[in-house]
C-alpha cells in the first residue's frame, strides 16, 4: 500500500521556493519604501503648513512633525500631531486674532484619525477601518490646509510678510 506512492515530490523545488521568497522579500521592501515615501510627503506638507503659524502660537515646532517617521513611536506621536499640537497651534493663532469661526481646528477629526489608525492594527477589522483612516486623514489635511490659507489671507490683509 505505501510501497508505491502516487504523489512524488521533486527535489528541484528549492530554486522555485527561493525565487518565490525573493519575490515576496522584494515586494515587502518596495512596499516599505513606498509607505515611508508617502509618510515623508505627509510630514513635509504638515510641517510646511505649521510654518505659516506664527512662532508665538505654535505648540510644536515644524521639525517635530518628522518624528512621525519613527516606527512604533509614531503610534503615540500621531496623537500629538493630529489631535493635540497642530490643531492647538492653529487654534491659538485664530483665538489671538479673535476668530471663533474655525471651530476646533481639526482636533475631533484628528482624534478619529488616530483611533482609526490604532484600530486598523486589529487583524479582522483592520482593512475596513483602514479605509476610514484614509478618509479622516484626507479630511484632516484639507481642514489644516484651509486654516493655513486663512492665515496667509490674514497676513496679506494686514500687509505682513
Amino acid at each position: 500500500m505505501y510501497d508505491n506512492p502516487s504523489i512524488t515530490y521533486s527535489s528541484n523545488s528549492d530554486p522555485e521556493l527561493f525565487g518565490a521568497m525573493l519575490i515576496i522579500a522584494i515586494a515587502v521592501v518596495i512596499g516599505l519604501l513606498v509607505g515611508i515615501g508617502i509618510a515623508a510627503v505627509l510630514c513635509y506638507f504638515i510641517s510646511n503648513w505649521l510654518k505659516e503659524v506664527p512662532e508665538e502660537d505654535r505648540v510644536m515646532t515644524p521639525g517635530q512633525v518628522w518624528l512621525l517617521l519613527i516606527p512604533f513611536f509614531s503610534l503615540y506621536w500621531q496623537f500629538r500631531v493630529y489631535m493635540l499640537d497642530i490643531p492647538q497651534s492653529f487654534k491659538n493663532y485664530f483665538q489671538r486674532q479673535g476668530n471663533q469661526e474655525v471651530g476646533d481646528c481639526g482636533k475631533t477629526m484628528g482624534m478619529w484619525l488616530c483611533i482609526c489608525t490604532l484600530s486598523s492594527l486589529i487583524p479582522i477589522i483592520g482593512s475596513i477601518v483602514g479605509m476610514g483612516t484614509l478618509v479622516f486623514l484626507i479630511m484632516w489635511m484639507l481642514k489644516i490646509h484651509e486654516l493655513k490659507n486663512k492665515i496667509i489671507a490674514d497676513r496679506q490683509k494686514t500687509g505682513e510678510t
